[in-house]
């Protein structure tokens, strides 16, 4: 397993060779991805800002749209499809409505930043799975 390391897209440039066997989040700013969107495509990113909306219809799979002082980032991810995990929806939820700052990691692509986590608050939620949800009595997998 690689050793995590966070950095800003500078220094990572500055020093990509010595970066080799690490697995690499650029830490970000919405203001500067969307500055430089060319340098920080097909990395792997960390940008925190609000979420103005969460949806399922208007792009080919689910989204939430990330805004700073106007300025605005789709990220998707296409293990959800049309429904999001019931935990990603309570986090946009608290974050949403208590005006709070999710932060997103994912690899950023054409089309916006394809998520793997969301975090707020110290709660995540991992896109890559969605938690069973309670029916009946019975655990229904969606």
């Amino acid at each position: 397993m690689k050793n995590i390391v966070r950095l800003d897209l500078d220094t990572y440039i500055e020093n990509q060779p010595s970066y080799a066997d690490q697995d690499i989040v650029i830490t970000a700013s919405l203001d500067d991805v969307l500055a430089r969107y060319s340098l920080y495509e097909n990395k792997k990113i960390e940008v925190a800002a609000q979420v103005l909306y969460y949806r399922s219809y208007g792009f080919w799979t689910w989204h939430l749209m990330l805004d700073e002082n106007g300025k605005k980032l789709r990220c998707y991810t296409h293990y959800y499809r049309i429904e999001p995990g019931w935990d990603a929806v309570n986090l946009l939820e608290r974050a949403i409505h208590g005006k709070k700052a999710v932060t997103v990691l994912g690899m950023l692509k054409k089309d916006g930043l394809d998520i793997q986590r969301l975090t707020c608050d110290n709660e995540t939620a991992n896109t890559s799975f969605k938690p069973p949800r309670a029916g009946f009595g019975l655990w229904r997998f969606y």
